[in-house]
């Protein structure tokens, strides 16, 4: 089928097979059908993707798997479109025709649809299947994308790697065959979902991190700073000391959400996923948050501080200074969580230094 749309598109073309350490002699069997195959040197769906892609020669790539679910005859149209302008055509089984037996219920109802709208959402891609196994795309758009993934997260890295590159991304509808193998395949619906889920909310840390960071942390930082003074009465509702027990657990919370975000972006560019989706970030300046965080770890010391000064004026009898005690305790949290946070994000920082010097 691969050659039937090489010789329907009346260009050069070649067939490129990944071996990903397969023991059936298919290798034998594809080579003896004209096509040349390149060994994949680390296993995983991703891996034996990025070693046939970048073996090919070619300037638009089809892509595909090789157990006969995806008619390649059908590409036709998705190379077209990349002819014309597109970065990426995409594949869509659900607009397209399945197979009975051919996608488990869960793949079609749930799990792939699920997958598919948060990329949506978060991304802004109008896709239906972020699934589909069939998709063909510029050489030039690849290697802007700089995808790196190693397991069937590849799939929705290209996705999320061609938004953040602001490539035209084209959807056409497409057929999905039974699946002819007489081997069980290596898909494991849960943990493959997983990995999907994982590698989406990675890429999304303004939805899953920083929104409710800030929600939290300014919320629950002015009440904490409002109720430190005494109580108040917001809209009918009487608000006292009390309050601060919960307030500040979630004020910490938020805190260490829009750590987690930092984190996040870091940890994209530390394993190479950030690709050239943006700029390098500022340098991060441990110096100066570390003198934050211990002004401000000194700050609620100073106050407990005063707290126990004036108990000890007062004959060391009963201690209610709860409010003050309260937000010397968030202050104390607050220079910890930053001192510690600056010292793990630095570690990030110094592995892009020794990269950058190594490649000098």
């Amino acid at each position: 089928m691969a050659r039937e749309l090489i010789t329907a598109l009346g260009a050069p073309g070649e067939v490129v097979v990944s071996d990903n350490g397969s023991t059936d002699g298919s290798q034998a069997l594809a080579e003896a059908a004209g096509a040349r195959v390149v060994a994949a040197d680390r296993r995983g769906y991703g891996f034996a993707l990025l070693s046939g892609i970048r073996a090919a020669k070619g300037r638009i790539i089809v892509m595909g798997d090789a157990d006969a679910t995806y008619d390649f005859r059908e590409a036709l149209e998705m190379v077209r479109a990349v002819q014309q302008g597109a970065d990426l055509a995409m594949g869509s089984r659900l607009r397209g025709n399945i197979e009975p037996g051919a996608m488990p219920t869960l793949h079609r109802y749930l799990g792939t649809p699920v997958l598919t709208w948060l990329i949506r959402l978060f991304f802004g891609l109008r896709i239906t299947d972020c699934n589909c196994g069939m998709r063909a795309f510029s050489k030039q758009a690849f290697e802007k994308m700089g995808l790196v993934s190693g397991g069937m997260e590849f799939a929705s890295e290209m996705l999320i790697k061609a938004a953040l590159c602001n490539l035209k991304v084209v959807e056409i509808p497409c057929s999905l065959r039974v699946d002819t193998r007489d081997r069980k395949p290596h898909l494991n619906t849960w943990r493959d979902g997983w990995r999907h889920l994982r590698f989406i909310l990675l890429f999304a840390p303004h939805i899953v991190f920083t929104a409710p960071g800030w929600i939290l942390s300014v919320v629950f930082g002015l009440m904490i700073l409002m109720l430190s003074l005494g109580p108040v009465t917001i809209g009918g509702m009487h608000l006292d000391y009390h309050h601060l027990f919960y307030a500040v657990p979630f004020f910490c919370i938020g805190l260490q959400l829009l750590w987690f975000s930092a984190f996040a972006a870091k940890f994209r560019r530390f394993v190479g996923l950030s690709g050239q989706e943006a700029a390098p970030p500022a340098k991060f300046h441990l110096e100066r948050w570390l003198i934050l965080g211990l002004l401000v770890g000194a700050a609620g010391v100073g106050v407990f501080a005063s707290v126990l000064v004036n108990w000890w004026a007062a004959g060391r009898g009963e201690l209610l200074a709860i409010r003050s005690s309260v937000f010397a305790l968030t202050l104390v949290l607050c220079g910890f969580l930053t001192v510690m946070n600056a010292l793990m994000l630095s570690m990030l920082e110094l592995h892009f230094d020794s990269q950058a010097t190594l490649r000098e």
